[in-house]
């Protein structure tokens, strides 16, 4: 049950965080950013419909949407954010009259607001919900017609961020494009955590002595794997290693010290595991 609060307290701090920056920036700045957010600039812009009316209408039709076409198991996911995020964004529509801005200085408010977004959807994919809206509309469309799902995410929030570069101006597109940009890295961040590990892969001439200094200079282990060469089909060993980041500059310089000619690829690690085989 704890567990269950704590997750059902970061999805809603997540929506809220999405809700500020909506009301805060994104509203009062008319920067179409996609998703129903962006959908319902445009219509309170066009047809003078209040924000979280259009919002609450659009999230509930894409739960009979969704309801229609996948079902309610596929479906129950989408409901408590549908319901939770048109109630905080009244709430809070009247937050820039308490919380005032300085609207001039726009490119640190779209750093802001593309941070606030990307925590906040990173709390709720992190937890296995969906925010609902047009992601709804996205995933139909990758099932059905067989599209990948990055291809529409990219596809229909393109279209609705180019409506609203004709409605508002190039300049609205440019802002809308830093703001999603800053809040995809954040949600990768969230979602993955911050890597403080380094793995290299190693192929070297010399893989007796690169290993020692693995083992005696890092205290580290290394795993010896055997590979093919793809185009040569020559056999080559291959060394793998994980190490803290801290490490990494002095790792790379070992290695290029030993074997000048060494290839070596180098990712980051952001979990390991040691499992007991008892």
């Amino acid at each position: 049950m704890r567990k269950k609060i704590y997750v059902y307290f970061q999805i809603t701090f997540g929506l809220f965080l999405i809700a500020l920056s909506f009301d805060l920036i994104i509203s009062p700045l008319k920067i179409v950013v996609g998703g129903v957010n962006g959908i319902a600039i445009i219509f309170n812009t066009l047809f003078n419909i209040n924000n979280s009316i259009f919002i609450s209408i659009f999230l509930f039709s894409m739960i009979i949407l969704n309801l229609i076409i996948y079902g309610i198991s596929e479906t129950k996911k989408l409901v408590y954010c549908s319901i939770a995020y048109p109630i905080l964004i009244s709430f809070l529509e009247s937050i820039p009259n308490i919380v005032v801005l300085d609207y001039s200085n726009k490119f640190m408010l779209f750093i802001f607001a593309g941070v606030l977004n990307g925590i906040g959807s990173g709390l709720i994919f992190k937890n296995g919900f969906l925010s609902g809206g047009t992601d709804v509309i996205k995933k139909i469309l990758s099932d059905k017609f067989k599209i990948p799902m990055a291809t529409t995410v990219f596809i229909l929030d393109a279209l609705i961020v180019s409506i609203g570069g004709l409605i508002f101006g190039l300049k609205s597109v440019l802002y809308a494009i830093i703001i999603l940009y800053i809040s995809s890295v954040i949600i990768d961040k969230i979602i993955l955590g911050i890597s403080n590990q380094k793995m290299f892969y190693i192929m070297t001439s010399n893989p007796e002595k690169v290993k020692e200094v693995i083992l005696k200079e890092f205290k580290t282990g290394c795993t010896e794997i055997d590979a093919l060469g793809g185009y040569t089909k020559e056999k080559h060993h291959v060394l793998m290693t994980v190490i803290p980041t801290i490490n990494y500059i002095k790792l790379k310089n070992k290695i290029s010290d030993i074997d000048s000619k060494a290839f070596f690829i180098i990712t980051d690690s952001y979990y390991t595991y040691k499992f007991d085989k008892r």
